[in-house]
């Protein structure tokens, strides 16, 4: 207690035991113990025994110890307060408390804490043990951006619309205001093949970076700016030939046939090996050019599908369906177009507006056929095909088939001069040979036709016409020609089977004839080969002979040079030799025949003039 309160007590004690009669003198003390009176003093005590339990209680009841993450929130009068952990203390128990945890933020995370009193919101950014100030309160709590090397977020403000791009690698932790639509994204890797087309958002202008502007090689957004389009590596091939407009109405070529114009673009081959081509990025507000030819397919194949499909009307002179769209887009053959229902101005138009895309097509005439749509230009050799009609000089119309070889030789100047070159091939090829057939008779067509055509073509290939416009004819072949009069292609006819049928007979007799050509070849050959045989045979017995001669011949020969010379010593004359050995010869004759004869079933028959036997006896017998 406090000293006036001590002092005030002890007043009050004393006049407990003051006698009321009189005052006592100083220093004297009387004290006057009665029942009653010792009965106050004793519920006196009482009582302020139990006054001090109860405010001991009362105070014990407010003495807190708080933890490493404790809190304690007290209301007052004049507002809030905090006591934050660790420590103990005595709290005032008449004013209300709450007690409450801190929040532990890991490196990855962060709160979002709003002040009640001011609506003021800010990130609290672990790592961190988070403590609450009086009036704050947690909204949210997140995890960090983590952004890798090759990402990027895009954060706006809310309050103040503000942009900012932030870019891997890092952790991000966004401001309480800032929101991001898109999340996290990937940069954009810009290869040979790859480019980005970005858009300022602030002024809408638009412009292309590719590997050249960054050598890094990647591209990510700065604030403000977004990715309107990632462009692909535009390739012309070495036979190809592309037109690009730009903004300003510049036409600009890229021939793949000559790579060299285009060095210096990014994404053009600067390598001096290979056959050609080249490639290109398309700039923000440039088109690629896309011209409409005119088709002209193969009679043939458009009869065969007449054929299978009934009822179809061909344009005449062109052989095509008449009215007829064909599909869009370069290289479409002219025997594989596809059809589409014939369209009125507005609904074309705006088909093609929204067909269209990275393309704007050159306007043309629009009742000149079927169309279709040619963004690459092919400078290889092009193949049309025409069936025309024309006059003889004796006024007999036909209708003649063919193809026209032709080839784009200067680009710029094809596109300045004409919109549709294969259509002024087709007109300009049929004009000359109306003109080379109108001089010729019926009989003269048919014996020369391949020398009309070939002198429809000479006059066309001097002719200024198409070198102004950047072609070059290369050829131009009939194959097929008909009357169109139905008396006309009777007496053909007839005329064609006499012929057939004469062509027929000579050619049977032809063939008769070299039958018998050949079997009369055929026996000569055949006696020729005997006469060889028996040549042969007659040489070789003759050869046969002549060995077994002379075989038989040395061996009588070297007989008789024995039997000579074993004589030699008892028969020293020569001819009693000769006699003698002739003496055994016929002997050895006569004993052959005699065997022959008891051997074989000849038959002997003597003449009389083969009965001149003589006898001859040594004279010593």
């Amino acid at each position: 207690l406090a000293s006036q309160g001590r002092w005030t007590a002890a007043i009050r004690f004393r006049a407990l035991f003051k006698a009321p009669s009189r005052a006592p003198a100083m220093g004297d003390i009387e004290v006057f113990w009665t029942d009653r009176r010792q009965k106050q003093c004793l519920g006196g005590f009482a009582c302020a025994g139990v006054l001090s339990a109860i405010v001991f209680g009362v105070a014990m009841s407010a003495y807190v110890q708080l933890g490493p993450d404790d809190q304690v929130l007290i209301k007052t009068s004049q507002g809030k307060r905090v006591v934050n952990g660790p420590g103990a203390g005595q709290l005032n128990p008449f004013q209300p408390y709450e007690w409450r945890k801190a929040v532990l933020l890991d490196a990855l995370q962060y709160a979002v804490v709003q002040d009640q009193l001011t609506a003021i919101v800010r990130n609290e950014v672990g790592p961190k043990l988070l403590f609450l100030g009086p009036n704050d309160a947690i909204v949210k709590t997140e995890q960090k951006v983590v952004l890798q090397k090759d990402q990027y977020i895009r954060y706006v403000d809310r309050m103040t619309g503000v942009e900012r791009v932030e870019r891997g690698p890092g952790t991000i932790v966004p401001a309480p205001t800032e929101v991001t639509e898109n999340g996290v994204e990937n940069v954009v890797a810009l290869t040979f093949g790859t480019a980005v087309e970005v858009r300022n958002k602030m002024t809408g202008v638009r412009k292309l970076v590719t590997s050249c502007d960054l050598p890094e090689g990647v591209y990510a957004p700065d604030a403000n700016e977004e990715i309107a389009e990632i462009r692909s590596l535009i390739h012309v091939l070495p036979h190809e030939a592309m037109i690009v407009r730009d903004v300003a109405g510049k036409m600009t070529v890229y021939n793949g046939r000559e790579p060299d114009k285009n060095q210096g673009e990014c994404g053009s081959s600067d390598s001096g090996s290979g056959v050609g081509g080249t490639a290109f990025f398309l700039k923000p507000y440039s088109k690629i050019v896309r011209m409409s030819w005119s088709t002209y397919p193969n009679p043939a194949a458009v009869a065969t599908e007449t054929a299978e499909e009934p009822g179809v009307q061909t344009a005449e002179g062109s052989g095509a369906q008449a009215g007829v769209q064909t599909a869009e887009g370069s290289g479409v053959q002219p025997e594989t177009a596809s059809k589409k229902v014939p369209l009125n101005d507005a609904v074309r138009r705006l088909q093609e507006v929204v067909e269209s895309g990275d393309y704007v097509d050159q306007e043309s005439a629009m009742n000149s056929g079927p169309k279709r749509k040619v963004g690459s230009i092919d400078l290889r050799t092009q193949k049309s095909f025409f069936k025309y009609e024309v006059r003889t000089s004796d006024n007999v119309k036909l209708e003649v088939e063919g193809t026209i070889f032709w080839q784009v030789a200067d680009v710029g100047k094809m596109i300045v001069m004409t919109a549709d070159p294969e259509g002024d091939v087709w007109a300009r090829s049929r004009s000359r040979l109306i003109a080379a057939v109108s001089n010729a008779t019926l009989a003269d067509f048919m014996v020369k036709s391949n020398v009309i055509v070939e002198s429809a073509f000479d006059s066309q290939v001097t002719d200024t016409f198409f070198s102004d416009r950047g072609i070059r004819l290369l050829s131009m072949e009939m194959t097929k020609y008909s009357p169109v009069d139905k008396h006309t292609q009777d007496t053909l006819q007839e005329i064609i089977r006499q012929t057939v049928k004469r062509i027929n007979d000579l050619q049977k007799q032809r063939s008769e004839n070299d039958v018998t050509m050949e079997m009369l070849s055929a026996d000569i050959r055949l006696e020729e080969n005997r006469t060889i045989l028996i040549q042969t045979m007659a040489n070789n017995s003759r050869m046969l002979a002549e060995t077994a001669g002379a075989t038989a011949g040395g061996k009588a020969a070297h007989s008789a040079g024995a039997f000579f010379d074993g004589l030699t010593s008892s028969m020293p004359n020569a001819t009693e030799r000769m006699l003698l050995f002739k003496s055994q010869r016929m002997m050895q004759s006569s004993k052959t025949d005699t065997e022959q004869l008891a051997t074989g079933s000849a038959h002997l028959y003597l003449a009389p003039k083969e009965m001149d036997l003589r006898l001859q006896v040594p004279q010593g017998q």
